[in-house]
């Protein structure tokens, strides 16, 4: 079985891991992931880099010219490099993992079509919020998208509420909720040396409004006279860093406050090992909702306590392995905080609960399993309705 993948998250190297996981599990498919050349995002710009370091027979990645690069949505492959490696390929599967509305989801089943008229395609999609469509959008991502829905034979969504939204599209085929990317638990994973010093609350993220950090600081801020030997700490920068510096400020907490710039993916654990509560303050808007929350699982890899609001997919993803609290409420965040706080074995106690939780519903190796199994369920009931 022949396996096309397409993704921008695959420039990424760490975010590889997830296919050789799966060629290495199952070593009957072949598998061939592509993306783009470049790719621009808030925190970084990145580049393909293909090294061997991840080298299989059954498993290759491929990078790419791509036009629009860096707009999931509008971008597109140059047509004769992508018909080229996917003639080579010869996919039984098309797997995209650029939203319903995406290009260069067309792009490959066009292709795929023109390549093998049996072929399997379905997508990958995290909107968990009603978009607001404009003129453009209705004028050329409509009838992309309703194309893209007819041809697909099943999706795969990174949250409930992308499910929803979905079947309010009409959209009848399988629907599957399994997150796009698991955790490398070889790399997130709890320090062996004891911390010393002060600990730690801390957040990791884009610094934008709706990441709720001003909450987190304003909850903080009231407790900061309670528990003089912790320090707050932003890992992360965005559109709104000078507002955050300006409000540590305006708290009077500039000695205990710090802003820490981001690192590449592979170095965010040492950072995250390095507090001992991690906050996730988001909250919904009308144009955007959290849709996973990847940063919890990371610091459940490693040990460390979580708290979240209630927004988005995160009380999902928390699930009793951690503390939610009510998205946008000082008080609510403060509560929880404080529980967590002054309670060093109720804290240890959701750090271990949490690092077991991710190592069996949220490593490589569970995700590959998962998608492995839509992939077969899909196939299946494709024979089965042409047998019928």
């Amino acid at each position: 079985m022949n396996i096309i993948i397409i993704g921008h998250t695959y420039i990424a190297p760490i975010n590889r891991k997830k296919w050789v996981t799966i060629a290495q599990l199952y070593p009957t498919i072949n598998i061939t992931v592509i993306f783009p050349n470049k790719w621009t995002t808030t925190l970084f710009d990145h580049v393909a880099d293909i090294s061997d370091e991840y080298y299989l027979p059954n498993c290759r990645f491929v990078a790419l010219d791509a036009r629009k690069a860096g707009n999931e949505l509008l971008y597109s492959y140059k047509t004769y490099q992508l018909y080229r490696i996917m003639r080579e390929a010869k996919p039984t599967i098309i797997h995209v993992e650029q939203g319903c509305s995406a290009i260069s989801y067309a792009q490959a089943n066009i292709i795929g079509k023109m390549l093998n008229s049996q072929v399997t395609s379905l997508f990958f999609t995290w909107i968990n919020w009603e978009q607001k469509e404009s003129f453009k959008h209705r004028l050329l991502l409509h009838p992309i998208e309703q194309l893209n829905l007819a041809s697909a034979h099943g999706a795969i969504v990174g949250n409930h509420d992308a499910g929803i939204i979905l079947q309010k599209k009409n959209f009848s085929k399988p629907i599957y909720i399994i997150p796009q990317l698991g955790v490398d638990t070889d790399i997130f994973k709890p320090d062996p040396q004891p911390r010393s010093g002060k600990k730690r609350v801390g957040f990791v993220g884009r610094f934008t409004p709706e990441k709720g950090i001003l909450t987190l600081l304003a909850a903080f801020a009231d407790l900061a006279y309670l528990f003089p030997d912790w320090d707050l700490v932003f890992i992360g920068k965005g559109s709104h860093k000078e507002q955050l510096e300006q409000a540590i400020l305006h708290h009077n907490l500039h000695e205990r406050s710090f802003i820490i710039d981001p690192v590449p993916h592979e170095q965010v654990a040492g950072l995250i090992n390095n507090i001992d509560i991690l906050v996730l303050p988001s909250y919904d808007t009308p144009h955007w909702r959290e849709q996973f929350g990847h940063v919890i699982v990371e610091a459940m890899a490693c040990g460390v306590a979580v708290i979240g609001s209630n927004a988005g997919e995160i009380p999902y993803v928390i699930d009793i392995f951690g503390l939610i609290f009510e998205q946008k409420n000082t008080q609510s965040l403060l509560a929880q905080l404080k529980t967590l706080m002054q309670d060093d074995g109720l804290r240890q106690a959701l750090g271990q609960q949490g690092l077991n939780h991710a190592r069996t519903k949220y490593s490589h190796q569970a995700i590959a399993e998962q998608t492995y199994a839509c992939w077969m369920d899909i196939l299946n009931k494709r024979k089965s309705h042409t047998k019928a």
